[in-house]
């Protein structure tokens, strides 16, 4: 899976990408997902909206975390490739 940090006022591309691979077995962020876009909105919103305030403002110096790819990793648990910025 690939992410990218973007700035959120100006759309420029300030970090990434950066690979992560996540256990949906044992993260409980990550538990309920069934497929790939419910990974990508997990991650997303986990980091996005870390504080109920920046849904009007964004903070400044903070990058806006954009999964833009997702992929399973072929093994018996359900594991998925991602890539994000922290």
């Amino acid at each position: 899976m690939t992410a990218i940090g973007l700035n959120p006022r100006t759309g420029r591309v300030v970090a990434g990408p950066r690979v992560e691979r996540i256990d949906t077995d044992s993260n409980a962020l990550f538990t309920s997902c069934s497929g790939e876009w419910d990974v990508e909105d997990a991650y997303e919103a986990f980091w996005n909206r870390l504080n109920d305030s920046w849904e009007m403002a964004f903070p400044g110096g903070k990058e806006k975390v954009k999964v833009l790819t997702v992929a399973r990793v072929k093994n018996p648990s359900r594991e998925w490739g991602i890539v994000a910025m922290r």
